[in-house]
């Protein structure tokens, strides 16, 4: 969800995610509440899917702390659910998959190399190469999504994200549904949707969200899907959403949530990004432990 001429959303960090409430963010990596009290009802598969917007999001001057550090922090956090739900008398059955994505994928042969290892699928694992693939996993993130967050802001050749075609052309359904599983499915992202080959113009329904097209009163996104998703599992958490116009805020969240409900999404969550990751830690805890 970015743009390429109003605001390309950046990506430096590793993941984020949002929220809305109050409190102090520490921005403590450790493993905490969210992993030490998960609960995945009856130890159901979980097929984690974290898709980043990598856009000039990630120089927006007024975050405190900024959105590389969010970002990390926001996956550090999954990556402990990840692996609380996966260690244990469970692990030499689990079938459990996370992985870090960006669709499309940036012209850029290094943060392409460093993507592949943004992966661990632990059905393709055997005995204790499971756990060894656990035990590292954290560094190996951390150190690639540092990597392609500085060789993207060091570029600064944005692309955005094209979460409305991920979407709309069943992207989502071939790459983040995993039969049988709790298919989870986190953006980060700041909310605006911009894909230069795709801006797609249907009276007041777009393919896009930008400044322009919130002004527009009763705008909305095109749904291609009708309610196809229902049924599919999907569950979705969009997280540190951003607009540059805080009067724009709950039009932005609203388009959103409009657009998952009309394509069938049946759990979704918009949240908006917080000062403090402390509320956004309890907006991902609330989400995953539900």
């Amino acid at each position: 969800m970015k743009r390429i001429i109003i605001a390309l959303f950046p990506v430096i960090a590793t993941i984020a995610m949002v929220s809305c409430g109050g409190g102090t963010g520490d921005g403590n990596t450790n493993t905490d509440n969210t992993a030490s009290n998960s609960k995945n009802g009856g130890n159901q598969t979980i097929n984690i899917s974290i898709y980043l917007d990598l856009s000039d999001r990630l120089i927006r001057d007024n975050l405190q702390p900024d959105q590389m550090y969010r970002d990390t922090t926001i996956i550090n956090y999954i990556v402990d659910y990840f692996k609380a739900n996966t260690l244990g008398p469970q692990i030499l059955k689990s079938e459990n998959k996370i992985k870090i994505f960006f669709y499309p994928t940036p012209n850029n042969p290094q943060i392409s190399n460093l993507a592949e290892g943004l992966s661990v699928d632990v059905s393709e694992k055997q005995g204790v190469e499971k756990r060894r693939a656990l035990e590292s996993m954290k560094s190996i993130f951390q150190q690639n999504i540092g990597q392609i967050y500085e060789s993207s802001l060091k570029d600064k050749r944005w692309v955005g994200c094209d979460i409305w075609d991920f979407f709309s052309n069943k992207k989502v359904d071939n790459l983040c549904v995993k039969d049988g599983a709790r298919n989870i499915v986190v953006i980060l992202t700041d909310g605006y949707i911009f894909a230069a080959n795709n801006k797609i113009n249907e009276g007041k329904a777009y393919s896009y969200i930008l400044p322009q097209t919130l002004a527009v009163e009763g705008s909305t996104l095109i749904d291609k899907r009708n309610g196809e998703l229902k049924g599919k599992g999907i569950e979705v958490l969009m997280l540190e959403v951003n607009p540059y116009e805080p009067s724009h805020r709950d039009k932005m969240v609203k388009t959103l949530e409009d657009w998952f409900s009309s394509m069938g999404v049946e759990k979704f969550v918009v949240a908006e990004t917080d000062a403090n990751l402390t509320n956004t830690k309890t907006i991902i805890k609330n989400f995953l432990n539900k």
